[in-house]
């Protein structure tokens, strides 16, 4: 990965293996997680391992409804399956088996970035921002193919820091900006990441994955979410209240130019938000050269409460 030159830990490793059992023709080795829209495993298909996802229906639905839950799967993962780009978990293939809809990728090793977003293991500046460049190429090329990822978190992003390899994943929640698959008012992600008009029930576009991206590189550079809440309603109120500390309130060495990169991300009207992925990714990478000239990391401090006007 350019930029990124810092060690890592291994990759991680697969918890408790399903007792060797079998789906269709895969031979399911061990469940690696949970993802948005059912239980993944790690199964060998006969050729070669994959990261096998079930789609899990909760109970309570009836048959039409389980039959629409399935069908959208199948033409998520068929929209999926024509994303071609390196930082892009690629979908090998997808079927059902037995009533259940299924979609097998590519295996992502490394850890995911929530290990990255707290504590002594925050990254360097530059490796925040070489990341931040290739999240931003990943997105660009998905929003060109008319796919809205809708949940972009660090839980959803896996990066294996000493071979460089980013991998942007669980497109669970993803919606086709061409197809009403997704009812307006729905809400759908996970809340600390939304932006505001997903929070009030508005439908999410690929803005919605700009604000996103923002919150990500903020905790990463900070340790710190923007908006500090425990629960919806306080979250709603804390972004509507105004704009976050900014972030050399948290860093003081970051320049001023990165301060206000992230404000443009986040911001609340989507339409001041980048619109231009590829010219972001470059803007991040030309930050990320300026970090490079600084000598050391600086130091995250002790969390503080920010005064009214930071």
């Amino acid at each position: 990965m350019p930029g990124i030159a810092a060690p890592g830990a291994p990759a991680a490793r697969p918890s408790g293996p399903p007792s060797q059992a079998r789906f269709g023709r895969f031979r399911l080795e061990a469940q690696l997680g949970q993802g948005a829209s059912g239980p993944v495993y790690l199964a060998w298909d006969g050729t070669q391992r994959v990261a096998l996802k079930l789609l899990a229906l909760p109970g309570g639905l009836d048959a039409d409804e389980r039959q629409a839950q399935q069908e959208r799967f199948l033409r998520q993962a068929q929209a999926l399956s024509r994303l071609d780009h390196p930082d892009i978990v690629a979908v090998l293939d997808h079927g059902e088996e037995a009533g259940q809809a299924w979609m097998a990728m590519e295996p992502a090793p490394g850890f995911d970035l929530t290990r990255y977003v707290r504590g002594p293991r925050l990254l360097p500046e530059p490796i925040v921002l070489e990341l931040g460049a290739r999240l931003a190429l990943a997105l660009a090329h998905a929003h060109a193919q008319g796919i809205v990822h809708r949940d972009l978190k660090p839980a959803n992003i896996r990066l294996d820091l000493p071979a460089g390899a980013l991998k942007l994943m669980d497109f669970g929640v993803a919606r086709l900006e061409d197809a009403a698959i997704t009812r307006t008012g729905v809400t759908l992600g996970t809340p600390a990441y939304m932006a505001p008009e997903q929070l009030t029930g508005d439908v999410a576009d690929s803005r919605s994955d700009t604000y996103a991206l923002g919150v990500i590189l903020y905790e990463l550079l900070t340790g710190r979410l923007p908006y500090a809440a425990n629960t919806l309603g306080e979250l709603l109120r804390a972004v509507g209240a105004g704009d976050p500390p900014r972030l050399r309130y948290w860093r003081p060495a970051s320049s001023p130019a990165l301060e206000g990169l992230l404000g443009r991300l986040m911001a609340r009207d989507p339409r001041s938000r980048p619109s231009d992925l590829a010219a972001l990714a470059a803007e991040l990478r030309a930050l990320a050269t300026g970090s490079q000239a600084v000598a050391g990391s600086p130091a995250v401090p002790a969390a503080r409460t920010p005064p009214p006007d930071a």
